[in-house]
Parts: C-alpha cells; sequence; structure tokens
C-alpha cells in the first residue's frame, strides 16, 4: 500500500497538474484517479479468487495498452507548459480520462497483485476484496491529493524556462523509473 504515494503514473500526472491547476477545477479528476484503480481491484480480486487464466490474457492485452498509455503521458508532459499565464490551450482533463489512469498502469496492476498475494496465506475471498478495496481508496484519497498538491507548490513558484525543463525531465525519470521496476 506504501507503493500509492511513490512514483508513477498517476502520480506525476497529478504532480503535473497541480502545476498547471488548481485543486478545485481538478477535484472530478483526482477522483476518478482513485476511483480508477477500483476497476483493476475488482477483476484482479474476484480473477484470483475464480478464474486464474482471465487475468494472463487480460495482462497482456494491459501491458501493450499501457506501453501506449505511458507513451501518452510522456508526450504530455514533455510538451506541457508550466508557467503560470493564463491560457486557453492548457489541457484540462475531466473525469473519465481520469478512469483510465489506473487500468493502464502497470505499477498499479503490480500493487493490486501484491495485495492480494499477502492474503494468499489465508486464501482470498469476497471478504478480502472490499477490505483491500477500501484501504487503497482511502490511502489513494490522501497521497493522490498529495501529490496534485506538490505540483501546486511548483505552479506557484512560476520557474524559469530552465527550471521548467529541469521539473520535466525529473517528471519524465520518475514515470520511466517506476514503469521499469513494475515490468523488472
Amino acid at each position: 500500500m506504501a507503493m500509492v504515494g511513490s512514483p508513477g503514473p498517476a502520480n506525476i500526472i497529478l504532480f503535473a497538474l497541480g502545476c498547471t491547476q488548481k485543486f478545485r477545477v481538478s477535484i472530478p479528476f483526482i477522483l476518478s484517479v482513485v476511483l480508477s484503480k477500483q476497476l483493476i481491484i475488482w477483476p484482479i480480486g474476484f480473477s484470483l479468487l475464480l478464474i486464474n487464466d482471465l487475468i494472463d490474457r487480460y495482462s497482456s492485452i494491459m501491458m501493450i495498452l499501457s506501453i501506449i498509455f505511458i507513451s501518452w503521458i510522456g508526450y504530455k508532459i514533455i510538451f506541457m507548459d508550466l508557467s503560470v499565464k493564463k491560457k486557453s490551450t492548457i489541457w484540462a482533463p475531466k473525469f473519465y480520462h481520469g478512469l483510465l489512469v489506473h487500468p493502464l498502469n502497470p505499477k498499479a496492476w503490480m500493487m493490486i497483485t501484491l495485495a492480494f498475494t499477502a492474503f494468499q496465506s489465508q486464501g482470498v475471498s469476497t471478504e478480502t476484496i472490499p477490505i483491500i478495496a477500501m484501504t487503497f481508496l482511502l490511502i489513494q484519497l490522501i497521497f493522490h491529493s498529495a501529490w496534485f498538491w506538490f505540483g501546486s507548490l511548483v505552479r506557484q513558484a512560476d520557474l524559469s524556462e530552465k527550471n521548467s525543463r529541469i521539473v520535466k525531465i525529473a517528471l519524465l525519470i520518475s514515470l520511466i523509473a517506476s514503469i521499469v521496476f513494475s515490468y523488472y
């Protein structure tokens, strides 16, 4: 569960958005990112409980989609303008965008799988799935909001072009490292 607070696609997106937007405007997106993990908790939990074959096929498809999605996140970060000037071209993600974040995030898959395997000695049951789901929901609300807030501190700092590049490079390195760690 501690991995929820570490760098990964969701936290990096939220940090980057915090650099460009106010918290209140982004609440629907943050909530949808939090809820998007539920889209993988329940299938993983029930598939471990019922159909182990299905998760292998689902994982392969999601791995391909996640590579495309992570590349898109990197593209968005590279071309993001971290200045605080008013612009009509700033991308403001909607609720439905956030629902893609965790299902296409290999780090999230690893976290959920590890959470369920921690219960494996006692056996995954219909009682463990809601426990894991609610635990992640609460922890994510805290950490995802914190990552967004850290990004908003960068926005308030009104960085120079050079410092903006440093922040973007740090975000990209964190994103790549979290993906490499997830697959290896």
